[in-house]
Formats: structure tokens, sequence, C-alpha cells
């Protein structure tokens, strides 16, 4: 992509968070990473909730531009909020890698609309079941959300922490 396309491409998309914020738009909604400020959040995301406090380099960053794997960025209005990682596994299946929402936004229900709106996305994909690997410490929201626990089965064969704890849902 050239740089005065790619500088053209972040002047739209200012104008376009600018106009939303000054109509008072402050709805949830998802849109994929496919911008330098979605692909910003999630580095952010990632680096802050996931692989920063162990110390240690993202080693899926090369999952930003493979066709198997989706990154997706929770607005409020203009603002992101959260990131989810999804990947697209055979037989209509897929596995959210990650998902967090930002600490000053928790206990707000912003997780489970965000779940709910992955969900219907999938769904709107044709992917028949979702699957996850659950801390302990976030098997309630899974739980609370219509997770039960299911076997997750990566189809790459990846081992899974022995504390996780495996959920899936059904997408009707």
């Amino acid at each position: 992509m050239s740089k005065m396309y790619m500088n053209d491409e972040l002047r739209q998309s200012k104008l376009s968070r600018d106009i939303l914020k000054e109509s008072g738009f402050y709805r949830i909604r998802i849109l994929k990473c496919d911008d330098e400020i979605g692909w910003e959040a999630a580095r952010y995301f990632r680096d802050k909730y996931f692989f920063g406090p162990y110390g240690i380099e993202d080693p899926y960053k090369w999952t930003f531009n493979h066709e198997n794997h989706a990154h997706l960025a929770l607005y409020q209005g203009t603002e992101i909020i959260g990131y989810s990682h999804i990947q697209f596994w055979p037989k209509n299946r897929a596995a959210m890698r990650i998902i967090v929402i930002d600490e000053a936004k928790r206990n707000q229900h912003a997780g489970s609309q965000f779940l709910e709106l992955i969900e219907k996305w999938l769904k709107a994909l044709g992917i028949k079941s979702i699957h996850a690997e659950s801390r302990q410490s976030s098997l309630k929201f899974y739980l609370k959300n219509g997770y039960l626990k299911m076997p997750f089965a990566d189809p790459d064969g990846h081992k899974s922490d022995p504390s996780d704890i495996p959920v899936g849902k059904i997408l009707w």
C-alpha cells in the first residue's frame, strides 16, 4: 500500500471518527481491525493483557495477515474498549483465542455485548460453533453467556494449558 494512500485512509478514518463523536454516537459496535488504528488497538490489548505481563514478545503477530484469523475491535462510540482474536477452524467451527475488555469498562455489560456481536457475526458467516479455553477467573463470564463445558479439540494440535477450562457454544 502506498504511503499516500495510507495517509488518505487514516485521514478519512479520523474524519469518520470525528463526525461520529460530534454527532454524539456512543453505541457499541464491532469492526475488523483493518486500519492502523485497529491494529494499534490489537497490539495494545495483546501486549497489556496477554503477553506483556509475562515479559514476552507476542509470538502470534503472524495471525494479523492470515486468512484463518480475524481480529476484532469493540467500539463504544469512537473509543476502542475491547479486542478479540478469532481463529476459523474446519467444519464451520471457530475458536476465540482472545477476548478482553479494557479494565476501565469492565462490569458494565460490554463483555457480554461484545460476545453477542461476535456470535451474530460468526453465525452470519455460517459458523456453527465457537470454542474457547477459559481461565478459572473467566469461567463465570462464559457460563453466564450460555457457554458449556465442551472439548476444545484444536485441529492444529496445540497443547492447552492444564489450568484452562474448555468451553463452547453451538450457534443456531
